[in-house]
């Protein structure tokens, strides 16, 4: 069963990426939002560029963080293709997942300790994590629900109450919301990185059945994995929170009226 709730939660990750790259985006700036997260946005794009070329694909042109002189909404624009019609994006986008993820590994190796214990504690791992199975019952996703509150107002006291003047809480705080971010590939077909986790979430489950200790490798991540989804959580909240209340003042100030 962890394996089904790793695949929906790998999922919802993406998604909430994706919504909060596209969101800032949005605000029509696309260009600094890449040069804000251009250590993601770097091991993104360069592992899709690879993931296509294995595939015999073509590389037309290779542009990380656009200038103002590029029409859009500021996604990277990097053209490569690859060759396989279906297989190819597949692979390119599971190329940028791995990366990603493998990244956060490290990085959460090397810097995570100050942040990730203030983060976690036994009474939150136990009650307030993830959940490792899927709810079965309406009682159950409602329970749910109330964890993703909780998950969020841990995440707000943990960034809270973090030394940042410590330059490894600040470097592991930026560099994993960048890498969580883009996760999956912004600008690239959906389709495709949904095929990618699919293929992640079949080869750790086989690879669990036929390896039984292996399950244990995916317990030891869980917190890791709960702390990716709560900042991303963090970051969507506030994001649409900012969203709201310009709205409201745009309707306070009238400037939402027709022809304004």
């Amino acid at each position: 069963m962890i394996y089904a709730a790793f695949t929906v939660w790998l999922v919802l990750t993406i998604f909430a990426g994706i919504g909060v790259y596209r969101i800032w985006a949005s605000f029509g700036k696309g260009q600094w939002v890449n040069w804000a997260l251009l250590p993601g946005t770097l091991v993104s794009e360069m592992a899709y560029i690879f993931g296509s070329l294995i595939t015999g694909g073509e590389i037309k042109k290779a542009k990380l963080v656009p200038d103002r002189a590029d029409k859009g909404d500021g996604q990277p624009t990097t053209t490569a293709t690859p060759r396989l019609q279906f297989v190819g994006p597949i692979v390119a986008s599971l190329m940028s997942l791995v990366a990603c993820g493998a990244v956060i590994l490290i990085v959460h190796a090397l810097l995570g300790e100050p942040v990730m214990a203030r983060f976690l504690d036994e009474e939150f791992v136990s009650q307030v994590s993830l959940s490792k199975e899927l709810p079965e019952t309406w009682d159950a996703l409602w329970d749910e629900v109330d964890k993703q509150v909780e998950i969020l107002r841990r995440m707000c006291e943990t960034w809270g109450s973090v030394d940042w003047l410590n330059w490894r809480v600040v470097l592991f705080v930026y560099l994993a919301a960048c890498l969580a971010v883009r996760l999956g590939p912004v600008s690239r077909p959906i389709r495709a990185t949904l095929g990618a986790v699919a293929a992640v979430a079949g080869v750790i489950a086989l690879i669990g059945f036929i390896h039984k200790p292996f399950e244990s490798v995916i317990h030891d991540i869980w917190p890791l994995m709960t702390y990716v989804w709560a900042s991303l959580l963090l970051l969507l909240t506030g994001t649409l929170a900012v969203l709201g209340l310009m709205g409201l003042w745009r309707v306070i100030t009238g400037k939402d009226a027709p022809g304004k």
